[in-house]
């Protein structure tokens, strides 16, 4: 028997290091970005209202940019606060958080090899795989919504959902989430699906 579940995902606000052009560090969102992304979605509502019924549950890292972006969506939505689970965290970074986005390497550089001070990709990725095993599945036939994310998830979909390897993910400069307050299109894969048997 074949099960699978469809899963949407969405950006985070913006921290004030996101803002300046620097890798970020667990920071808290820019608060007025809040209020901006909540204003600029107002005649959207009425269709956001009837939408957020078909997700049977919400995930956010634990990060306080996730944590927070997740509840202003969860919000807008009229979804239940967000089910937090640090098993979603992005990659650390380490010693490159804080400094200019310019000055980290190629994230295929760091598929094993953890950066200095920080986490490799397949740690992050062990600790998805583990998220999935233990809380995707139990939503077979469902639909839910991964809220907040940042550069690890489509990476970690596109790894775990359609089977591409870590690296060639990693290589990919395409799978990456947009701020939710950047007003620019954006390019980027938003629904996923995982099956298993």
């Amino acid at each position: 028997m074949s099960h699978a579940v469809t899963i949407a995902l969405l950006g985070h606000l913006p921290s004030a290091d996101n803002r300046k052009g620097l890798r970020s560090r667990d920071q808290d969102i820019v608060m007025e970005s809040a209020g901006e992304f909540a204003a600029g979605l107002t005649p959207a509502m009425p269709l956001l209202g009837a939408i957020g019924p078909i997700f049977r549950a919400v995930y956010a890292p634990a990060t306080r940019r996730h944590v927070s972006s997740a509840r202003v969506l969860t919000g807008l939505l009229g979804l239940p606060a967000p089910i937090v689970d640090a098993r979603l965290n992005n990659v650390d970074y380490g010693a490159f958080k804080g400094r200019p986005l310019a000055e980290t390497p190629r994230r295929a550089d760091f598929v094993e090899t953890p950066y200095p001070g920080g986490t490799s990709w397949s740690q992050i990725a062990g600790q998805w795989h583990g998220f999935f095993s233990d809380r995707i599945r139990r939503h077979d036939g469902e639909t839910v919504l991964l809220a907040g994310q940042s550069g690890a998830a489509p990476v970690m979909l596109a790894h775990i959902c359609d089977g591409v390897s870590l690296a060639e993910a990693l290589a990919d400069d395409q799978l990456n989430v947009p701020f939710l307050d950047t007003g620019r299109p954006a390019v980027f894969r938003s629904v996923w699906v995982y099956r298993w048997r």
